[in-house]
């Protein structure tokens, strides 16, 4: 499901309209970095438990640290992307007039929106 919020950039002053695009582009960033978190550890993550159950001479314990070791990155990851997804809410929240449109795009249609 994609989400849409439109605001009137007329009815907001420069000083709200700034912060509002730099958490945007902040959170968008955060989305990013977290993505190539989860493939690339995940991958690292795959790699230690194929590497540690060939190699016989780690404990379950070791092997179930490793494992997660390599999680904790796109865990935080994605605790920093909620914390600015929220502040981005909050400040489109206290502007007047914004309304938020929720859409499924059609099942043939792969495209992004534009």
């Amino acid at each position: 499901m994609q989400t849409l919020i439109s605001f009137p950039a007329s009815g907001t002053s420069s000083r709200e309209l700034g912060p509002i695009l730099s958490d945007y582009l902040a959170l968008d960033r955060a989305r990013i970095v977290r993505r190539l978190m989860v493939a690339r550890f995940g991958v690292l993550a795959l790699l230690a438990a194929l590497l540690e159950t060939v190699f016989r001479g780690f404990s379950p314990f070791a092997r179930a640290v490793t494992v997660a070791l390599c999680l904790v990155p796109p865990v935080w990851a994605r605790i920093v992307e909620l914390g600015r997804e929220r502040r981005l809410s909050q400040r489109i929240e206290r502007i007047d007039g914004a309304v938020t449109h929720k859409f499924v795009p059609r099942s043939g249609d792969q495209r992004a929106p534009a």
